[in-house]
């Protein structure tokens, strides 16, 4: 297929979807450049003219590659990408055919090495595949308990407590506290995650038009998404059991992460990614280095008492061979970038998780590895995440 013919194919294979998440990215553009013209620019009608010039140019490259714009669908993203307080519950599109690789999800962990518990847990809303997914993993004196359930849905749900019977998902102050419950018969968990610091909005720091030019259209169809993360403090109790029966009941008071994202995301054509989420009793750094197409993207964050800062570049080496797998990573250095200094911190496993998604197109494999950090003398904790996906022939 010719390049041009498959960014048409792109922008109508997925219908009014993949036009929505244009649309947001190009009003993406448009806030940017207000909020750096309005400083240079006092007289209304420059800005608007030059405002008009600047978005000219979004869509003369989006017509040169074929792809439409439909302005009526700019009610969908109307508040343009700057989260508010509703960002933190389902987005409900209205719209009748979601696209295949559709995916909404909420994360959430901590580590507690005091309590010697730690946990790591997910919740998605796949609107396309009509499913979701809900994964608990807890470790309680280095021993791991998995729950995985996937149930099959017709639309969104009604309730905005996500989850099923069994684990919970409930926002109970938009943007600073969420509560997680899970009963299981070897345990019980009841903690609340409050924000240590402001969320961080990926999407606000993007250029759209630099990011078409560097990385394609078709980036949409993989991994277009919404999205922000968050350093947390996290307290409660994990009760253990036996025999169903609670036995003992371990205080939770540590550091914690969480993530929301919305859009699309097809995993296996995701070739791989190293992702960080580390915590520092002064800081919270986040990190991703991904490989998609060939192509690398970076970004991330560090959040302070002074706000949060924008990582533009991440590079990444790594040792494998933690215990008797050679694959699982042992240690890693992360070398981090932003607009007025670089940053390394060095991961150590404590753990490492092994998590794979199959398919009919191919395999994705997640090592989620429980860490300590270093960074300047200061130690943290938190999690390092590698994935690859390895796709079947002629997927």
């Amino acid at each position: 297929m010719h390049a041009t013919d498959s960014y048409k194919y792109l922008a109508h294979s997925n219908h009014v979807y993949f036009k929505i998440k244009l649309n947001l990215i190009i009003l993406s553009f448009k806030e940017i450049f207000l909020k750096t013209a309005s400083e240079i620019y006092s007289d209304v009608n420059i800005l608007a003219e030059e405002l008009k010039m600047a978005m000219q140019k979004v869509f003369d490259y989006l017509k040169e590659k074929g792809v439409e714009i439909d302005e009526a669908l700019l009610k969908y993203v109307e508040n343009g990408v700057d989260i508010s307080e509703k960002d933190e519950f389902k987005h409900d599109f209205k719209i009748d055919n979601y696209p295949e690789h559709h995916n909404e999800s909420w994360y959430f962990n901590f580590i507690d090495f005091d309590a010697n518990v730690q946990l790591v847990t997910r919740v998605s809303l796949e609107m396309g595949a009509k499913k979701s997914d809900v994964m608990l993993i807890i470790i309680i004196d280095r021993k791991t308990e998995t729950y995985l359930n996937r149930l099959i849905i017709d639309g969104w749900p009604e309730s905005d407590i996500y989850g099923d019977k069994r684990v919970k998902y409930e926002c109970l102050e938009p943007m600073k506290k969420w509560h997680v419950t899970a009963k299981h018969r070897k345990f019980e968990v009841d903690v609340i995650f409050e924000a240590r610091f402001p969320p961080f909005n990926y999407l606000s720091h993007e250029d759209p038009l630099e990011a078409f030019k560097k990385y394609g259209v078709e980036m949409l169809q993989v991994a277009a998404q919404q999205h922000y993360e968050q350093g947390m403090k996290v307290t409660g109790t994990v009760k253990i059991k036996e025999k169903r029966e609670v036995k003992e009941v371990r205080q939770i008071n540590c550091y914690g992460h969480r993530d929301h994202s919305w859009g699309t995301r097809d995993w296996v054509n995701i070739d791989r990614w190293n992702w960080i989420s580390a915590q520092f009793d002064d800081c919270t750094i986040n990190a991703a280095r991904v490989e998609v197409f060939g192509k690398i993207l970076t970004s991330g964050f560090i959040s302070t008492s002074e706000g949060n800062e924008h990582v533009t570049n991440v590079e990444v080496t790594t040792e494998c061979g933690y215990k008797d797998d050679e694959r699982a990573p042992k240690s890693s250095t992360f070398k981090l970038t932003t607009k007025n200094r670089q940053v390394t911190l060095t991961s150590h496993t404590w753990k490492s998780l092994y998590l794979k998604r199959p398919s009919e197109r191919g395999l994705t494999e997640i090592y989620e590895q429980i860490v300590n950090f270093e960074m300047d003398g200061k130690k943290g904790t938190g999690i390092s995440e590698y994935m690859s996906s390895t796709k079947k022939e002629g997927a």
